[in-house]
């Protein structure tokens, strides 16, 4: 298929029109890559000759519309910084660990300044390098800066490269990796277990914690110019674990002011919903409709006549079911989404979450499903 079709079908979708046919959005990691290329993921980090190979291997064996592959994590950054938030494992996966980076006492604090906080306090605490004088601690940020603009160069430089000569379209992500205000608190500053807590005990600086956060998400949310078609990408993470009072009351609001602040200025948000957001469906149904909703599980019957009705969604499948089954019956399985979800467009197949390991995937049976999927969706 010409690049052409592709971009109008990417296009059609996005807009909420019905197009010729379902997008094939395969999502995967440099994990997945190396591992199905059997390039050590460790010493590719170090190397993007490697990552490309890798890649191009991934490209060449599965079939997508969109670019399948990016790397967001670039260890040799976090070593230099002395981060203790992201860890190279032994086996080359770049963990998240839990921390507690903020203490319950200085909640007030951070809500005065959250900025300012996370630069002279925060920041040092979960960066070792930085723990030290104003001047050192400047020119450890230059030094990892400069790292990262390296490396996340070579990287787009790979993902242009294959995506010219596969034929590939933009993904729907084409901005900013932000966080909703409260995962934001939770993921980098308080940890699962705290927060958790918190919001038993502390609900009320928990909610103004997550307030002071939102002007710093939409701020990050502005790419350095402003282009039509920018749409940012939030991972949503603690939400299922939440009561549905507490959510409503903790989690929900910032997210949803960010969103439509964000659709005010012109820039659409891809949102994955963690875990099952079923529960949720009538706040995701308020968001602007330039909103795409990525589901991990759920029941996409109910999300369909839901969320579905105004909005793209995607997700819902479980690669891994295709170990242990025939080359047919994950066809069935997928036709079923399908069915279900694709009447009527505003619908992209991808996984339901990104690609890591090989080892838990028929590799032909994948191959199969996703060869059915771009043949026989047509509208």
């Amino acid at each position: 298929m010409s690049f052409e079709e592709r971009i109008k079908i990417r296009q059609d979708t996005i807009d909420r029109k019905i197009p010729k046919r379902v997008l094939v959005n395969v999502m995967a990691t440099v994990e997945a890559a190396c591992n199905f290329a059997n390039i050590p993921l460790a010493q590719a980090h170090y190397d993007r000759s490697l990552v490309e190979k890798a890649y191009r291997k991934f490209c060449e064996s599965f079939y997508s519309d969109t670019m399948p592959l990016i790397d967001l994590r670039f260890p040799p950054v976090y070593q230099i910084l002395g981060a203790k938030n992201w860890i190279l494992g032994s086996s080359g996966v770049v963990q998240h660990p839990e921390i507690e980076t903020l203490k319950p006492e200085e909640y007030d604090e951070y809500t005065k300044d959250p900025y300012g906080f996370i630069v002279t306090t925060l920041l040092p605490r979960v960066c070792s390098a930085l723990d030290t004088d104003a001047t050192t601690r400047s020119l450890v940020m230059a030094k990892a800066y400069a790292e990262y603009k390296r490396i996340s160069g070579e990287e787009m430089g790979i993902v242009i490269k294959l995506s010219q000569e596969f034929g590939y379209v933009p993904g729907l992500i084409v901005g900013q990796l932000i966080e909703a205000p409260f995962d934001f608190l939770a993921d980098q500053l308080r940890g699962f277990k705290q927060i958790s807590m918190d919001v038993r005990r502390l609900p009320d600086k928990v909610k103004a914690a997550a307030e002071a956060t939102l002007p710093l998400m939409l701020k990050l949310s502005m790419p350095t110019v402003m282009t039509p078609g920018i749409i940012n990408f939030i991972p949503l993470h603690l939400a299922p674990y939440m009561r549905t009072s507490d959510f409503e009351k903790l989690y929900w609001p910032t997210l949803e002011a960010l969103v439509v602040e964000m659709d005010k200025l012109g820039m659409g948000a891809y949102l994955f919903a963690e875990q099952d957001w079923t529960r949720y469906s009538s706040f995701l149904e308020r968001l602007p409709e330039s909103s795409i909703i990525l589901f991990e599980d759920g029941d996409y019957k109910h999300i369909k006549e839901t969320v579905g009705k105004n909005h793209v969604i995607g997700g819902f499948y479980d690669p891994t079911t295709t170990l242990g089954k025939t080359k047919e019956q994950c066809i069935d399985d997928v036709k079923r989404l399908i069915d279900t979800c694709a009447p009527g467009g505003k619908f992209v197949f991808s996984f339901n979450r990104g690609l890591m390991d090989m080892d838990s995937v028929d590799v032909s049976n994948l191959q199969a499903v996703l060869e059915w999927v771009h043949v026989n969706t047509d509208y």
